[in-house]
């Protein structure tokens, strides 16, 4: 992988972390300033997905690689794209229960706190694979990967179980499952991001 685009790579990685980040202290505190710095930076991490799909689309045509040299690469900023929408989702939730005053019970307060810094954790590991393309690594991501989206599974349906037995409020439901699609999307993506890592790696 080259110098530019392993930069820019890192780039959108650092400002999907930092948005990351945001999001995460917005859902600790709930305060209508946490979500409005998460929302800020928004615009941060479209700008530097835009910039690596030019620069990407701009070396393709203009070097000997070819347009199917930058497909790869682009299908990876597809991936961070999707990231960000699941993070734009999860604003959105957090808005709502800041207008409507809706609560999470501290099990399922806990439970999203545990996939949240999972996604946190595996979303800051994908620099370091970028620059060292290391196979172990990216291994470990996937097996954390299966690990998190399995007891996030469980987590959404022990939920619905005791919805159905009248323990959870209704009000809240959709707002906890709906957080927790988001960060099962976001965790599936950097899967995605990881496995292009690894076979961009495997043709140079």
């Amino acid at each position: 992988m080259e110098k530019d685009v392993e930069e820019k790579l890192i780039q959108v990685c650092r400002s999907q972390i930092n948005m990351l980040e945001l999001v995460f202290e917005s859902f600790r505190t709930l305060t209508d300033k946490a979500i409005r710095e998460a929302e800020k930076t928004k615009e941060e991490v479209r700008k530097a997905t835009a910039e690596l799909e030019k620069f990407l689309v701009q070396k393709g045509s203009s070097s000997e690689k070819g347009k199917e040299w930058a497909k790869p690469y682009l299908s990876m900023a597809s991936s961070f794209n999707r990231i960000e929408y699941n993070m734009d989702g999860m604003i959105d939730r957090l808005k709502t229960m800041l207008k409507e005053h809706i609560l999470f019970s501290d099990r399922a307060v806990k439970e999203v706190n545990d996939i949240f810094q999972a996604a946190m954790d595996l979303l800051e590991s994908l620099p370091d694979l970028i620059q060292t393309r290391n196979k172990l690594l990216a291994q470990h991501i996937g097996e954390q990967v299966r690990s998190i989206l399995k007891i996030a599974n469980g987590y959404s349906e022990e939920h619905e179980e005791r919805l159905i037995q009248g323990v959870c409020m209704p009000k809240s439901s959709p707002l906890y499952l709906g957080l927790l699609l988001s960060l099962k999307g976001i965790i599936a993506h950097i899967l995605e991001v990881s496995g292009k890592i690894v076979s961009i790696s495997q043709k140079s």
